[in-house]
């Protein structure tokens, strides 16, 4: 960043830029110079093999490189002395230490190699200039030089002014601030100040050959003032990672070094380009349709462990930018929860895995392409679900909350909507080009899975909003809930059990398989058939069970609700209908209670076991809840709220005094010892949040227990 600035405020100042935008403009400019680093290990890994000899036949001949340079008396100087591989080891070894340099130099260092190549290079065009110049003067010059007259100086001064605004140009790249070594960049001037002081043509060959002596004699002592200054910087920098990975550790510090160079931005940047030059040639030359064009772009670029790393990146960086949009779009940008989802390394990773599975950077271009479409089909499907994972929340959370705009809900059910058409029409072209194998049925299957699992979290959407909506508590929508969840599982058991079986088929009767191929379908076995079962086979359990404990509570009447006049406290509301009371004599609505059977066998107020009506006891505590929730010297101790509750007892006001359950340990049991001694006065009060789903299975919420104790309570104990 100091560097970039500092070039910035020799060119002209700042721009009006502030510190991000230079940040940003620093970003930029680095990557920038970081791309022939890229392109250069790219040629290298495929020409690497290749002879001196054969530069010949595909550069030379081709006309790539200027006349000028003579490149073909070097060719023919190496063959003559059976230099060919020692020159090609050479040059191999120079080519990736250039693309070390390149790749991992710091910003300074880097702009400063920059600098000494371009002033190379202007040493080069000086040199020609001169050549040039020497030339001109055999040609066309007089063989006595007289400067009488005006136009006889034209090609003299043309030439003396080009050579001096070439040395001054490498004086302000390179900050030579000393006089003698401003004076000695402008050294091939030193044919054009011969020939005026009337040297002949003849020999005008020696004063040239005097200034490319001083040149490079001036170039080898600049060489040897400032290497050692490289050096010494090379050996900080080397301390400088040794003292990374001694306190980060080699892994992060291999992280932190990735991050720092931001080759991850320079792969996906130079790929870029390279695809968007191939592309462009291959519409250019009418190679065929716009698909075509591209796959075939694609093909050609992947060509190296370089570029598909680069592709892998490129994909990432663009299934980052689709999750974030969606992310936008539904309001949700900040989501923790699925870092591989929203930073795109799933897709990243199975791209590469894939590619390396398929032997695609040694397959030719035709076989390329058809593996390329399929692995991004795969990559696709893979996104998808990335999506479904951010999608499924947010609806659930839309159908739970009523200050949710209309906008947002239209919002939701378009991205669903594509979610449940794009897996069909994905299978569909898969099958126009794909033959049938077990690959190609894994594939079909997880694009349908992500199609069933949208429409269930639609369905599950529309009855929350329905329940909501209802003015009366709607009993059967837990049901309802249930049924649909079971009726997912039970078409994702099918969708597994159907690959299993032609897995099976296809080892045994056809004989296609492999040892991969079977690893996989064992996985694929125990985890999507076996687990799967025995998830949905406990929940239709535990489903059962909290019905028969239902079942056998006895139902109040309506003489007791009247007179009791108590509110349910899990959601509290009004017990008109469908009460039940538990054998610890507390009430609460049927409905209510059967979804807290379902994730705990307690009661919600005083944790006695509804199994056989004995409470629990310190010494084994039960498994909360919340378990996940911390000991209370462990959460900050924030200033207790006042709230005013209903109690039980409508003829009398209480004044709850709310204070957060002790915990007795992580594992979530409670603290009894610290709990208020008056059972008669005191009921717990669980307050769920609206995003707690009481029929899944898990077991994680985000509900507050309190301690609800009376006024009157309170003053008789005091």
């Amino acid at each position: 960043m100091d560097a970039i600035g500092q070039r910035m405020e020799f060119v002209g100042g700042t721009f009006g830029l502030n510190e991000v935008q230079k940040e940003y403009v620093s970003r930029i400019f680095e990557t920038i110079l970081r791309i022939p680093g890229v392109l250069l290990l790219e040629l290298w890994w495929l020409k690497y093999d290749d002879a001196v000899s054969q530069f010949k036949t595909n550069v030379l001949e081709k006309s790539v490189l200027p006349n000028y340079l003579k490149v073909e008396r070097i060719i023919e100087f190496v063959d003559n002395r059976d230099m060919d591989n020692a020159v090609a080891t050479v040059l191999s070894i120079a080519v990736l230490l250039l693309c070390a340099i390149l790749l991992t130099v710091p910003l300074g260092r880097l702009i400063k190699v920059y600098v000494h190549a371009m002033s190379l290079l202007l040493f080069g065009l000086a040199h020609m200039l001169s050549i040039r110049y020497v030339t001109l003067e055999k040609e066309e010059s007089d063989p006595e030089l007289k400067l009488d007259d005006l136009v006889k100086l034209e090609r003299h001064g043309f030439h003396f002014l080009a050579q001096l605004m070439l040395a001054l140009v490498q004086s302000c790249i390179l900050s030579i601030e000393s006089d003698a070594g401003r004076v000695s960049l402008a050294v091939f001037t030193v044919p054009i100040i011969a020939r005026m002081c009337g040297i002949p043509v003849d020999k005008l060959i020696i004063a040239h050959n005097i200034a490319c002596s001083a040149a490079m004699f001036f170039i080898c002592i600049y060489v040897l003032n400032h290497v050692p200054t490289f050096l010494q910087s090379i050996k900080k920098g080397s301390r400088r990672l040794r003292a990374l990975f001694v306190i980060r550790g080699i892994g992060i510090g291999i992280i932190k070094i990735w991050q720092r160079l931001r080759l991850a931005e320079v792969l996906a940047i130079c790929w870029m380009l390279m695809f968007s030059l191939r592309f462009y040639n291959q519409v250019a030359t009418g190679a065929g349709s716009i698909d075509l064009a591209c796959m075939t772009a694609i093909a050609e670029t992947t060509s190296s462990p370089f570029t598909l790393l680069a592709l892998a990146l490129t994909v990432s960086y663009i299934s980052q930018f689709i999750v974030q949009c969606t992310q936008f779009i539904l309001g949700s940008m900040h989501n923790s929860n699925h870092v591989l989802a929203t930073h795109g390394y799933t897709e990243a990773l199975t791209l590469v895995f894939l590619c390396l599975q398929a032997g695609v950077l040694g397959m030719r271009t035709e076989q390329k392409m058809f593996m390329l479409k399929l692995v991004l089909f795969i990559v696709l499907s893979a996104l998808l679900q990335s999506l479904y994972e951010i999608l499924e929340p947010q609806m659930l959370a839309f159908a739970a909350l009523t200050n949710v705009t209309v906008s947002m809900h239209v919002r939701s059910l378009v991205l669903a909507t594509i979610l449940m058409i794009t897996p069909f029409l994905i299978s569909f072209m898969l099958m126009t080009f794909l033959p049938m194998d077990l690959w190609f049925v894994m594939i079909i299957s997880t694009c349908l899975l992500t199609s069933i699992r949208t429409i269930s979290t639609t369905v599950i959407y529309f009855l929350k909003i329905a329940e909501n909506k209802s003015e009366q508590p709607w009993e059967r929508c837990d049901d309802l809930i249930f049924y649909c969840k079971i009726s997912t599982h039970v078409a994702e058991l099918f969708l597994a059990l159907f690959v299993v079986v032609y897995g099976i088929f296809a080892l045994l009767v056809l004989g296609k398989w492999t040892v991969f191929s079977v690893i996989v379908l064992i996985f694929h076995s125990y985890f999507n058939v076996l687990r799967k079962l025995q998830s949905s086979i406990n929940a239709v359990r535990t489903r059962k069970a909290a019905s028969d404990q239902i079942n056998g509570f006895s139902r109040p009447t309506k003489e007791q609700l009247d007179q009791k006049s108590d509110v349910c406290m899990i959601c509290l509301g009004e017990m008109s209908t469908d009460a039940r009371v538990t054998p610890c004599n507390h009430y609460f609505h049927g409905f209510c209670l059967k979804k807290w059977l379902f994730v705990k066998p307690v009661c919600p107020l005083c944790y006695v076991s509804l199994g056989d009506g004995t409470k629990l006891q310190q010494e084994e505590p039960p498994r909360s809840f919340f378990p996940r929730r911390r000991p209370r010297e462990q959460q900050p101790q924030n200033e207790f709220r006042r709230m005013f509750l209903t109690n039980y007892d409508s003829s009398r006001t209480v004044s709850a005094s709310l204070q957060p359950l002790m915990m007795h340990d992580e594992s979530g049991g409670i603290d009894l010892d610290n709990l208020p001694q008056n059972e008669s006065s005191t009921h717990r009060l669980r307050m769920m949040s609206t995003f707690s789903d009481w029929s899944s299975d898990s077991s994680d919420s985000n509900a507050t227990e309190f301690t609800v104790t009376s006024t009157e309570d309170t003053s008789s104990t005091n």
